[in-house]
């Protein structure tokens, strides 16, 4: 009897053992989600300030939790810090945008992906792959067809201060461009399904060498949440001195969400570019771009849903010439709900890989790379 006994308690304590270990694993995978997703909020903030393509070390992507799915490992345990109601009802684990870096942890990340990319080149490539009839016009009417971005050089954002001429030549060219969903048009990616409806439309005008878009939201619907209003960017490149720049604002901006919550949506960008061509004049040689950026999406008490600005100017080196990606100078904060991201992207050198993550007051070093 004595020994049943001791063999039930061995039992027991074996069971709560497995409890414990599983509940440790547990514990480990939420901390590993929680990590990549603040990587992945500071990497897609980052491109959509600088217009740039790169990826921080850490993102869902690199670490197998792209889908949600995440290996309670040393490695993918490092967390920078803890994110606060990350997965209370606000849409499953999207991923990586297939080629973009763009990474949007779930679906208000993604429609606010959606509105800050909307007129650029990126943004037309994203919908693209998400199904939608896109329709770019020249001023006689003629349809004008763009090229889809190699992976080698990557994706890229609008009107670039000439950062990339053959694209914005091109854009030049376009009065109007209609991205058109319908009814609505459904896609899979990483196991997820995103539902868009509704029509983009772009307009453009140029006097002089001053271009000026309008980006209009109609009726835009992306995973149940609602995105409004009027985006104007105004761009201007002398091609005698290499100087340029691009200013855009937001009007009438707003967001819906799932379960009627309402965020009204403000933006104000501006970069600035000096730039050396190449003989060639396909891509500059050397020179620097700086942007600064303040965007915020607030209640109509003043609750921060989402924002993102530069503390210091972000400065891309071009003379790196692919040796660092992204910004090498400059600090940018992303907040999103409760939860604040710093990034100070360096010291200005190109040949330096790494930059420092501050989540929630936690800071870490990570890697820059394309």
């Amino acid at each position: 009897m004595k020994l049943f006994k001791n063999l039930l308690l061995l039992s027991y304590l074996l069971f709560m053992a497995a409890c414990t270990e599983q509940d440790e694993l547990a514990s480990i995978a939420e901390k590993a989600l929680e990590g990549t997703t603040a990587i992945d909020l500071a990497q897609t903030s980052g491109q959509l300030v600088s217009g740039t393509s790169f990826t921080i070390g850490g993102n869902s992507f690199q670490t197998g939790t792209i889908t949600g799915r995440v290996a309670a490992t040393e490695e993918t345990a490092k967390s920078p810090g803890d994110l606060k109601g990350m997965d209370k009802g606000k849409g499953g684990h999207k991923g990586i945008m297939d080629g973009l870096n763009l990474l949007a942890p779930n679906d208000e990340i993604l429609a606010i992906v959606e509105a800050e990319s909307a007129g650029d080149i990126r943004g037309f490539r994203m919908y693209k792959l998400g199904g939608a009839t896109i329709t770019h016009y020249d001023a006689s009417g003629k349809v004008v067809e763009l090229p889809v971005a190699t992976t080698v050089d990557g994706p890229h954002g609008g009107h670039s201060g000439n950062q990339f001429p053959e694209l914005d030549s091109l854009l030049s060219l376009i009065v109007k461009s209609k991205v058109d969903f319908g009814a609505g048009v459904t896609v899979t990616k990483n196991d997820q399904d995103i539902t868009r409806k509704g029509v983009i439309l772009v307009s453009r005008t140029k006097v002089g060498i001053v271009l000026t878009e309008k980006v209009e939201f109609q009726n835009y619907v992306v995973n149940g949440i609602q995105i409004s209003g009027v985006k104007t960017i105004v761009s201007e490149f002398d091609k005698a001195t290499g100087k340029g720049s691009v200013k855009s604002t937001v009007a009438n901006g707003r967001f819906i969400f799932v379960g009627g919550e309402t965020g009204v949506w403000t933006s104000e960008k501006e970069r600035k570019s000096e730039v050396v061509r190449g003989t060639d004049s396909r891509k500059p040689i050397s020179g620097k771009i700086i942007t600064n950026v303040k965007t915020a999406i607030k209640t109509a008490s003043g609750t921060v849903i989402y924002a993102h600005q530069t503390t210091t100017p972000l400065e891309i080196d071009l003379s790196c010439s692919g040796k660092r990606r992204g910004p090498t100078l400059g600090k940018l904060e992303t907040a999103y709900r409760t939860n604040t991201i710093t990034v100070d992207f360096g010291d200005g050198s190109c040949t330096n890989q790494t930059i420092t993550i501050t989540v929630n007051g936690v800071t870490t070093t990570k890697t820059i790379g394309g």
